[in-house]
């Protein structure tokens, strides 16, 4: 038998189940993967987006992570929510003993309804020690503004966070206005290149954030040196899913294979 492709997720809990670390379970099965998790936050959420947050120690958070990567074979690294600076602080001591192993980096500075998951401390250390062991970190509009300290442009924003990092960056265009969702690829060197598909016109979208990071991270299980290959995939992955449930009447409803 073969050994599962085992991929961890550091990130918080959604009482609801349409994203945090509910989403990324979900992701992770559906590529085939076997999820290992290192819960990093509960948080009480509702159809109006989150009402309250109780963070884990940064003792508690290092103790699982430190359990899970000398316990299973992990073939690739996802984290979302943080929560605080004590917290990206263990995650990057831990996760730079560990440099083989592909790590994608979902920044979660806040919530879709405005919550603040990150402070300004984390934030800083996020991007001073994460980004640069990330193979890919990706950011929404809001966020790419915050990590760049660049907010006139979030093209540029983006193309200035890759430098900056020297590594990837993956900014997702779900939150703009525009008739597609353009999805932008920096890197370091200044290249660039642009994923764009139709926007699916859907209620059910709550969550695509969480999903798509855990997706890559699974394809990368699989193929750990093929990122475009992985981002690709899991893009489309994410489409289809959408695509296929844009008319269900769930209230507040996340991808239905997530």
């Amino acid at each position: 038998m073969d050994m599962p492709k085992y991929v961890l997720t550091i990130s918080g809990s959604d009482s609801s189940g349409r994203a945090g670390m509910q989403t990324d379970n979900r992701a992770i099965h559906a590529c085939g993967g076997y999820p290992l998790n290192v819960l990093t936050a509960v948080t009480v959420q509702g159809p109006t987006g989150v009402e309250s947050v109780e963070l884990m120690s940064a003792d508690f958070v290092e103790q699982q992570l430190r359990s899970m990567l000398k316990s299973y074979p992990v073939k690739a690294i996802k984290s979302g929510m943080l929560g605080n600076a004590d917290i990206v602080l263990r995650v990057a001591q831990v996760l730079s003993e560990y440099p083989e192993v592909p790590y994608v980096l979902d920044p979660v500075i806040c919530s879709s309804s405005q919550a603040v998951l990150l402070e300004p401390a984390g934030v800083k250390f996020l991007r001073s020690l994460l980004m640069p062991r990330a193979i890919l970190t990706t950011p929404n509009l809001d966020e790419v503004k915050l990590l760049s300290g660049f907010s006139d442009d979030v093209w540029e924003a983006g193309a200035k966070l890759a430098k900056g990092s020297g590594q990837v960056v993956l900014l997702k265009g779900g939150h703009a206005s525009t008739a597609n969702c353009d999805d932008w690829l920096f890197y370091p060197d200044g290249g660039r290149s642009c994923h764009s598909v139709e926007r699916i016109q859907t209620n059910n979208s709550r969550g695509t954030g969480c999903a798509l990071s855990s997706l890559i991270a699974a394809h990368l299980a699989r193929e750990p040196c093929e990122l475009e290959r992985a981002i690709r995939a899991a893009k489309d992955q994410l489409s289809c899913s959408l695509y296929e449930h844009r008319n269900e009447a769930w209230q507040d409803a996340g991808p239905s294979f997530l």
